[in-house]
């Protein structure tokens, strides 16, 4: 599978809640760091990361999808150029939150993702103030 298809299998499992299946992609220091000012901002260890950050985030959001414009990929690294669509569950708000995702990778596993969002300010406003994860 080339980098593109990991990526791209890795959105489609994460999507369909297929956690063991995502874990089997990441490594076992695998991290992934959101914008601290976010109120899902921090950074997430661990196999199930992903899954922890997912949970979070879409604690704020309803009536998610993801528009994916392009994967640009290189020999460490892949970027996944998307729109997020979701409505806050905080203001009502539908949102079109444009998101550049830098995937870490090492050897066949990948190792982190950093999203940098368009406009933080607008996705922590919309989503409300900061929860506990559970």
């Amino acid at each position: 599978m080339d980098t593109r298809q990991r990526i791209e299998n890795l959105y489609a499992l994460t999507a369909a809640g297929k956690w063991d299946e995502v874990e089997a992609q990441l490594t076992d220091d695998f991290k992934i760091v959101e914008a601290n000012s976010l109120p899902f901002g921090g950074t997430y260890a661990g196999k199930d990361a992903l899954q922890r950050l997912y949970t979070k985030v879409f604690a704020f959001w309803a009536d998610p999808s993801i528009e994916m414009h392009d994967i640009v990929t290189s020999a460490d690294n892949a970027i996944g150029l998307l729109t997020i669509n979701a409505t806050s569950r905080h203001t009502g708000q539908r949102l079109a939150m444009k998101v550049a995702e830098v995937f870490h990778l090492r050897g066949d596993k990948i190792s982190g993702i950093t999203p940098y969002y368009f406009d933080t300010a607008e996705v922590a406003q919309a989503a409300g103030p900061a929860v506990e994860a559970a």
